[in-house]
This record gives C-alpha cells, structure tokens and sequence, in this order.
C-alpha cells in the first residue's frame, strides 16, 4: 500500500536536504538529536509548521530565499485533500488536469516575477557599479600613464567593468577638446576590459564596447582614417562575439559613433543607415544624441529640409542647462543648415548661442568651428572684412590643432573673399601657403597634384569660385577616401 505523502513543511524539509546535499544524520547532528528524529520529520509522523521549518534551515545555514522556493515546490507537488466539497467535485482525471494547469501557470508566473525583479536588481547593482567606476577613474588621474597601466593590469580593485564605462565616458567629453587625451582614456579603457572578472563573453563585449570608443577619436582628429576602419572592424568583432545578459553597455552609442565614422569616408547612405540602427537599440534618453548627428549626415546629403526636421526632433529631449554640450550641437547645426539655405542673417543668432555655450563648455574646437561658421555667414551677408578676420582667426587656430585639412578648407573659405574683392595675391598667397603644407605632411599625390593646379590657376589669376568650391569639396571628401582624384570640371572623380 502506498505511503502518505508527508505534510507541505515536511516535503519540503526533504527537499531542502536534497538541494543542498545535506543527510538527515548532518542534521540531527546540528540540531541535537536523534536520526530517527529527522527521519520521522520527514515522513511526516510529526507535522511541522513553517516556523520549524524556518529554524531548522538556519541551524543549516540555508538562505530563506531557498526556502520559500521549497515550500513553494512542496505546495505544488502535494495531492493535497481529496475528500469529497462538493456535489460537482472534479474527477481524479480531472484533479490531475487541474493540477498540472495550476503548476504551469504558476511557473511561469513565478519566472516572470523572478525575471522582473532580476532586472530590477540588475539596475541597482550597475548604477552602483557605474559610480564605483567614476570614482577609481577619479582615483587613477592621480597616476602617471605608466602607473595607469600597472595598476590595472594588477590592482583587483581596478579591475572593474564601471571603469571602464567611466573611461570610455571621459573619452567621448574629451574628444571635442583633446582628441589625443581621448584617445588614450579609450585604451585604458580597452586595458580594463581584459581585466574584469567574468566570463570571456562578457570581456568581449566590453572589449568591443571600448575599442568603438577608441575608433571614434581617430574620427576627431581628422586623420588616420585606417586605423580607426581597423578599430571598428574589431569593435564589432569584439561585440558580436561577446554577450552582455543584463544589457550593461548601449550599442547604440557605438552604432551612432560608427555613423560618424561612414560619414567621414563619404559613406553617407551607410552612415544613415547606421543613424536609423542607432535609434531603433536605443535606450530611454539616447535619441536625442542620435537624431542630432543624423542631423548632420542628412545635410551633408544636401538634405536641408531633413536635417531640420532631425533637429526639431531632438530638441525636446534636450536639457540645455544638464546637457549643454547637446544644446550646443542643435543651436550650431540650426546656424549652419540657415547658412546654407540662404539665411544667414536668421543663422547668426544662433551662431551668438552657440558661441556662448562652446566659451562655457571650454571646448577649443567647438569654438574654432563656431567662428568659422560666423565667417561664413558674415560673408554671406556681404561684410567681407568681417568675415576675413574671423576666418583668419580660424586659420591661426587650427595651424595649433594639426588638422591641415581643415585648415585649407578654411583657407579656401577665405580666398572666396578674397577673390570675391579682386585680391588675386592674396588667393595666390594661400595657394603657396597651401601646397607647401601639405609637401611637408607627403600627402596623397593625387591631393597634391589637386593644389598645383590651385597654385597654378592663381598665378595665372584663372581662379574662379567654382574651383574654389569643387577644391574644398574634394578636400572635405579625400581624408576619408584617399583614392578621390581631382576633376576641377566636375571636383571629385
């Protein structure tokens, strides 16, 4: 005859014995008493009530959480009373019918609870993890580079996934300023990810997550195309062969940094492409830095109207006062869009704006590329001293930054003005200035060859404003495609 099913507590108890591994010898020996004892207890001679059970789990050192699991399992698994309630009781058939519904229904009402709150305390433990990151990256400015590298590489303490988020971090507010310092910060960055405790996924991940940082630098500095392709080929490799379970790291931001990058090569649908990939993985609050870089692929399509419409798009997430540096993008891509289209003298307010907020960020860059975009707009509008101070001042300011190409679109900026009054010397002046710059960095000869014929059509006082423009479109467009060659019929070839 088959035996009893022992009381909920009672099963239970057996099941936490079972779990832990534990023998009711182990247990009678921690609570005093005999293994019969412990035996009777589990077939349930003697009921337990849950304060029992409670007690006996922490003579065992079991954590409550699996004891809640076990009543749980018990409750469930137990037949429970069969007496007759009822004239229209359930048949066994159908008690074992309802039974088994019950228990699926409440599995998976228990996993989605258990899921529920496994994000909840997944959000905790990282937002405290991120600010433990913050303060050893706080920490780690204290040491040389050398030191840096050590520490990492040695001290466990500094071997934590939140610093490297706050690296990464402190690449992406330095890159406007110091592309170089972000640059390092970036493989810092990189350092801490082969470092942190974890799966090798989990590194991957990470790895991918910094090595797209590091990429977005090279962009800023306007040069070195190459490595920075080189760098997000191994970012996405690095993160498509990673997993990050809780969702630690935005792929977004990598997404929309990548954009920036396509944009640069004059990938420009690609880059679109990218922008549109951003903002579909993009977390609560991330939009808003998408749709403004968008903004500024979508004009360099030509696409005024859409560049607009991102913009305004963008502007009610954007909190000038926590976020200026955002404020600064949209009033100076507005600016830059109403000079295009013709509209300079609405541009130049925002231009002010903008100006303002880049003098209170302190970025350097942000205000060089601020006053060029004034003399432009000053020129625009026909004040053409005006706008050639401004533009010299710009030039002066990026011979410091080492960003030739820049430099020469600015250059040229500023011989439509000059050939706009008839100063034909002063166009011929930074033609030579031009070409001798770029023999000493031994550019492409394709983009050499591009400002002999500049220098050449100078001195022969055959510059027109349509070679101008074609030569800075090129120039724009051959950092990111060294194989451009130079058509002055057409600009780019």
């Amino acid at each position: 005859m088959p035996r009893e099913t022992p009381p909920v507590h009672n099963l239970a108890l057996t099941i936490l014995l079972e779990v832990t591994g534990r023998t009711a010898k182990e247990l009678a020996e921690a609570a005093g008493c005999a293994p019969s004892t412990i035996s009777a207890l589990q077939r349930g001679e003697t009921e337990m009530d849950r304060a029992r059970l409670d007690g006996i789990a922490q003579l065992m050192k079991i954590e409550s959480g699996l004891v809640e699991r076990a009543v749980f399992a018990a409750t469930v698994v137990h037949p429970g009373d069969a007496a007759p309630r009822t004239p229209v009781d359930p048949s066994p058939a159908q008690r074992q019918s309802l039974a088994k519904a019950a228990a699926m229904a409440g599995r998976e009402e228990y996993e989605l609870v258990y899921d529920q709150l496994l994000r909840e305390v997944w959000e905790e433990n990282a937002e405290r993890a991120r600010a433990e990151g913050r303060e050893l990256a706080t920490q780690l400015r204290r040491y040389s580079a050398a030191d840096q590298g050590v520490l990492i590489a040695g001290a466990p303490d500094y071997q934590h996934w939140g610093l490297a988020v706050a690296l990464c971090e402190a690449s992406e507010a330095e890159n406007p300023r110091d592309p170089e310092r972000a640059l390092r910060l970036a493989e810092l960055a990189h350092l801490v990810s082969q470092h942190v405790p974890g799966t090798d996924a989990w590194r991957s991940r990470l790895s991918g997550y910094c090595l797209g940082h590091a990429a977005h630098t090279h962009k800023a500095k306007g040069k070195d195309f190459a490595a920075a392709d080189a760098l997000y080929s191994r970012s996405r490799a690095a993160w498509k062969a990673g997993e990050d379970e809780a969702g630690l790291l935005s792929q977004a931001r990598l997404l929309d940094k990548e954009a920036s990058f396509r944009r640069g090569q004059n990938a420009l649908d690609q880059a679109v492409r990218l922008h549109e990939e951003a903002l579909a993985a993009a977390w609560p609050g991330e939009s808003m830095f998408i749709l403004l870089n968008k903004a500024v692929t979508l004009a360099g399509k030509g696409d005024y109207a859409g560049s607009m419409a991102a913009l305004d798009q963008a502007e009610p997430e954007i909190d000038g006062e926590k976020e200026p540096r955002y404020m600064f993008a949209l009033w100076f891509n507005r600016a830059s869009n109403l000079v295009r289209l013709g509209k300079a003298k609405e541009a130049l307010h925002l231009i002010s704006q903008a100006q303002f907020l880049a003098d209170r960020l302190r970025n350097d860059l942000d205000l060089i590329k601020t006053r060029w975009l004034e003399g432009n707009a000053l020129a625009a509008l026909g004040q053409g001293a005006a706008a050639a101070t401004a533009l010299g001042e710009v030039r002066s300011a990026l011979a410091l930054k080492d960003l030739p190409f820049t430099q020469a679109q600015v250059s040229l900026d500023l011989a439509l003005i000059h050939l706009g009054a008839g100063r034909h010397e002063a166009v011929q002046r930074l033609a030579v200035e031009m070409l001798t710059t770029f023999q000493a960095l031994k550019v492409e000869r394709d983009t050499l060859a591009a400002l002999i014929l500049f220098k050449e059509a100078s001195e022969k006082g055959a510059v027109t404003e349509v070679l101008v423009r074609r030569l800075k479109e090129y120039l724009m467009k051959v950092t990111g495609s060294p194989e451009l060659k130079f058509d002055p019929a057409v600009g780019t070839a």
